[in-house]
Formats: structure tokens, sequence, C-alpha cells
């Protein structure tokens, strides 16, 4: 098996995990640079990028290898579960190239496609669902740039949804189920079923929305905003301050729960099978109340994700600080988990 590291490159933050024959072996977070995304082209902002990287692995963590890989931002790439007749496997990918210009938006010389076969459909008998995902070039070769700057050896670029399909999907032979990847800047929507995966869907609202919401209404800066947002969340009940809080907060968030609600409402419609549980994660995760407060707009069992849950943990590790991180660790736990 090869030895190597889930890198999760986020919008606000590094992680990395290393797990070796089912026990954590090292794991490492640390804030990306302030005002450095991947989406730009400023070289120097992306140097920054790499350093941080290079200080997470190579200096601050406790990893063994410098072999890593990491998941491209939902957001960014273009996914869709396609249906295509019953053909052999060595015909797929020609009738992949053929049909992907249709679903993909941007030339195909200027992406990289790939493709997964899900299985048989569960909408058309007779007929498999593939899974199509496509980078554009510019975004591969930006983090292909940025991670070798690093020192590091990037082994494979993936999706996020992919990732979380080991980490905190679990079985969904009998009972379909949604991940809801909560992050600063985007939610992506997916549902499994049948043990792979059968949706996706992404929007451009986050945890950064719902801070900048709360400080123009209660007229906080950011910073103070932020603990706000953290303290009391989506809480209704108690000191004044969560009432006010919430009030500010809902009407962005209702945002994302409105969009959870048609995901599920669509995939019953054409699955006719009912999603029974939502699982949360990403960096809002946490937010006190988001359990309950989802639970009771959607009808459904919602839980926070825990991806160290099938993960033995040796007692050299803080449990109490991974249990909190749990949910914004996902997306590296199920890099770190990839078969190659």
């Amino acid at each position: 098996m090869a030895d190597f590291v889930g890198l999760d490159i986020g919008s606000t933050v590094l992680k990395a995990v290393q797990i070796k024959e089912g026990t954590l072996f090292a794991f490492a977070y640390a804030p990306v640079p302030a005002g450095i995304t991947l989406a730009t082209e400023d070289e120097e902002s992306l140097v920054k990028l790499s350093q941080a990287i290079t200080n997470l692995i190579l200096i601050g963590g406790n990893f063994s290898s410098q072999d890593v890989v990491v998941a491209l931002p939902e957001s960014q790439i273009f996914t869709r579960v396609i249906l295509f007749p019953q053909m052999e496997e060595k015909e797929i990918a020609s009738a992949v190239q053929n049909e992907a210009q249709q679903y993909i938006p941007l030339p195909l010389e200027q992406t990289t496609l790939d493709y997964e076969i899900l299985g048989p459909s569960e909408v058309k008998s007779g007929q498999i669902d593939i899974l199509l995902a496509a980078a554009p070039k510019v975004l591969t070769q930006r983090y292909l740039r940025v991670i070798r700057r690093a020192g590091l050896n990037p082994l494979s670029l993936e999706t996020e949804t992919m990732a979380l399909s080991r980490s905190v999907v679990g079985d969904t032979r009998k009972h379909p189920v949604m991940v809801a990847s909560i992050g600063a800047r985007t939610t992506d929507l997916s549902i499994f079923s049948g043990n792979t995966l059968r949706f996706t869907h992404s929007i451009s609202t986050g945890g950064e929305a719902l801070i900048r919401a709360l400080s123009q209404s209660l007229g906080f800066e950011m910073e103070q905003a932020q603990e706000y947002f953290k303290s009391y969340g989506l809480l209704e009940k108690g000191s004044k301050a969560e009432g006010k809080v919430m009030a500010a907060i809902r009407p962005i968030f209702d945002i994302i729960v409105e969009e959870i609600r048609r995901a599920l409402t669509f995939y019953t419609t054409h699955h006719k099978k009912q999603v029974r549980r939502v699982v949360v994660v990403g960096g809002v995760a946490n937010l006190p109340g988001i359990v309950v407060y989802l639970a009771e707009a959607l009808g459904v069992e919602v839980e926070r994700g825990d991806p160290w849950e099938a993960i033995r943990i040796p007692d050299v590790f803080p449990r109490k600080e991974l249990v909190e991180l749990a949910p914004t660790f996902a997306i590296a736990v199920g890099l770190a988990l990839k078969e190659l």
C-alpha cells in the first residue's frame, strides 16, 4: 500500500492527514495566508501558499512522506452523473469524449477530463451511471505548480466529493445519504446511494457570507462577528445575544437550507428513493444549533460527520481536539484513505 499524505487546501485552512493501516499516523492544520487563494494568478501569492504548505507538512508535522493526494475544489470543477447505455468498458472512453462537450461549459482542449463508472442506473433500467469530471487545465496546472514548489510529490488530484465518500458516508445500499459540506465560501451537496455517488450540486454561499451578514446586522468588525458566530450560531433560546445572532444569520443560512431541500426533492422525484440522513461537514458544521435547526427544517436525521470514526487513534494524539476538528478534516481523511 502506498505511503502518502492527504492534503486539503481549503479556502481558509490547510489540513493534512497521514493514515497507516487504518491508524492515524500524523495530522496538521494551519491557516491559509490572508487574502491568498488558488484562484489567483498572482505568482507572489502562490509562492506564499507553497511556503505555507511546506511549513505545514515538511516542517510543522510529523509526516513520513512527501507524496500527497490533493482534492480539487468542487466549486471550480465540473461534475455530473450522466446516463449511458450498457457497453463494453473500452467503448465508454470514446463515448465519454463524444458526450462530454454538451455538459462542460469549456472547450474540451482546455480541460482535464476524467470519468468513473458508478454502476447500474437507479433512474433507467438497462443503463449505467457515469460520473463525469472535468477541471480547467489552468486550475490543475496551478495546483501542481504550488504543490511541487512546496517540495511535495502529487500522486493524484481528485474531487472533494469522492474523498468524502470514503470518510463520512458509510453504507448506502439500503438508504441514500446526503453530505452537505458547508465551507467558508461554498456549500457542496452530494447524494450517495448503492454505495456510489448519484448527485452533486455546489452553491457559492458559505460561512463567510453568514459572518458578513452578522457583521452588517450588529455593526461588528468581522473578527468580533466571527467570535459571536462561533459562540451562538443558530441557537434561538437563552441569552438575548443568541436570538440576535440567529436573526442576523438566518436569512442567509436559509438559502443553504432551501438548496438542500431542493436537492432532496429532485433526488426523490427522479430516483424514487428518499434520503433519510444528512451528514454535515466543513467549517460551519460545528456551528451551535446547526444539527437541530437542519433536522427541523428538513424533516430528516442530521448529524455531524466524523471521519475519525473508523480510524484508530493512538493515545499520543489529542482526542478532544480531534473530535472538535472532525467535520473540518472530512476531506483530508478521505484523501488519506484513497487506495493507490
